[in-house]
């Protein structure tokens, strides 16, 4: 079990706890003190996305706000946010997001990606943020793509999956805006492996 503290911003600066433990995800998301917590279980989480959002001034950025959602199978997010403004703290606020980050894939994230590593191998088909898996290719606007073609080219906030034979055949998903984008990126980059 990990445990961070975390405080949301400038307007709320209430510690806030987030228990990140084997079985379940545990926010203290909510203001009313009988119910201060949100409990997802670990078998109940159907997406993720998650990314920095930049905040812009009159003119230029003058902040940024790490944003995590987590979605269970009752189609409700939570998200987990915490803004910084103007550079303060930004090295203990990204390395506390980087930390987050870090222990959601090692209790949750990596075992969804091995979920679907196997379901390709045992030749079941599924879709993965409207894409549709078989054994040896993907489905995407219509097109196949065969794993042995498969590209991917990875930057900070996106990725985009084209193929080696027709660069015209492509996908771009946001880690932020996509649900499950991450995982996608993960799984394509463990097949292409």
């Amino acid at each position: 079990m990990k445990e961070f503290t975390i405080v949301r911003g400038l307007f709320d600066g209430r510690k806030r706890q987030l228990i990140l433990d084997e079985n379940f995800i545990k926010f203290e998301n909510k203001d009313r003190k009988d119910d201060l917590f949100i409990k997802i279980k670990k078998e109940n989480i159907t997406g993720i996305r998650y990314g920095i959002h930049f905040i812009k001034g009159l003119e230029f950025y003058i902040g940024r706000e790490y944003q995590i959602f987590i979605k269970n199978n009752f189609n409700k997010e939570l998200k987990i946010n915490f803004k910084l403004f103007y550079g303060r703290k930004l090295n203990e606020k990204h390395q506390l997001y980087c930390d987050i980050i870090d222990e959601l894939w090692n209790h949750y994230f990596d075992e969804i990606t091995e979920s679907y590593l196997t379901k390709i191998q045992q030749k079941k088909n599924f879709y993965l943020c409207g894409i549709q898996f078989f054994s040896d290719k993907l489905i995407f606007n219509d097109k196949e793509l065969f794993f042995k073609d498969l590209e991917i080219k990875n930057y900070q906030h996106y990725f985009i999956i084209y193929s080696k034979l027709d660069q015209y055949q492509n996908k771009m998903l946001y880690y932020l805006k996509d649900e499950n984008a991450v995982i996608l990126s993960q799984l394509l980059t463990t097949i292409k492996k």
